[in-house]
C-alpha cells in the first residue's frame, strides 16, 4: 500500500513538472527571446525533478525538454540558432535530433546522479547548488560539443558559440538560484510527509 502511494505521488510530481514544462515551452514564459539569443528556463524543472525524484525521472524530464525544444524551434524559432534545433529547418535532421535530445536527457541524469551522491555527504543547499551548477555546465558543454562536432560546416559557428556561451551562463545562474529556492522546501515537505 505504501509503495503504491509513493509511485502515485512520483507519477503526479512527474506529470506536474511535465505540465509546467509544456506551459513554459509553448508560451513566452519559458524562453526569453532577444534576437539573436533565446535564453530558456526550461532546464529548471528538469533539474528540480532530477533532484527530488531521481536520475531516471530527470532523464524523462530531459527528454520532454528536448521534444518541446524541437517543436518550438521548428514552429516558433526566431533566430538562425533556433533553427539548428529543428530537424526540419536545419538541413541536418539527425544532427539536430542528437543535439536537441542527448544534452537535455543527460542534464536530468547527471543532475540526479550527482545530487544523490552528494546529498548524504553535504548540506542540502550545497548538494542542490553544486548539482544544479554541474548539471547546467554539463548541458551547455554538451550543446556546444554537439555544435562543434555535428555542425562543423555550419556558417558563423564561432559567433553562435559565443551566443550559446552567454546563454549558458545566464541559464546557469537562473537554474542554481531557482533550484536552491524550490528543491530544499520540496525535500523538507517530502521528509515530513514520510
Amino acid at each position: 500500500m505504501v509503495e503504491s502511494r509513493v509511485k502515485t505521488a512520483q507519477m503526479t510530481q512527474l506529470t506536474l513538472l511535465i505540465a509546467i514544462m509544456a506551459v513554459l515551452g509553448f508560451t513566452p514564459l519559458g524562453f526569453i527571446q532577444i534576437p539573436p539569443v533565446s535564453i530558456t528556463i526550461m532546464h529548471i524543472p528538469v533539474m528540480i525533478g532530477a533532484m527530488v525524484m531521481g536520475p531516471k525521472e530527470g532523464g524523462i524530464l530531459g527528454l520532454v525538454f528536448g521534444l518541446i525544444s524541437m517543436v518550438r524551434a521548428t514552429f516558433m524559432g526566431v533566430s538562425p540558432i533556433d533553427l539548428m534545433f529543428s530537424p526540419f529547418a536545419s538541413g541536418y535532421p539527425i544532427q539536430s535530433i542528437i543535439m536537441v535530445l542527448v544534452p537535455r536527457i543527460l542534464l536530468g541524469v547527471i543532475t540526479g546522479v550527482l545530487y544523490k551522491s552528494l546529498e548524504p555527504k553535504t548540506k542540502d543547499v550545497l548538494a542542490i547548488g553544486l548539482s544544479a551548477t554541474v548539471g547546467s555546465i554539463a548541458h551547455s558543454a554538451l550543446v556546444l560539443s554537439c555544435l562543434a562536432v555535428l555542425f562543423s560546416a555550419f556558417p558563423l559557428k564561432e559567433v553562435i558559440f559565443i551566443i550559446i556561451s552567454v546563454n549558458g551562463t545566464l541559464e546557469l545562474l537562473a537554474g542554481v538560484v531557482v533550484s536552491v529556492a524550490v528543491v530544499k522546501p520540496l525535500l523538507m515537505y517530502q521528509k515530513r510527509k514520510g
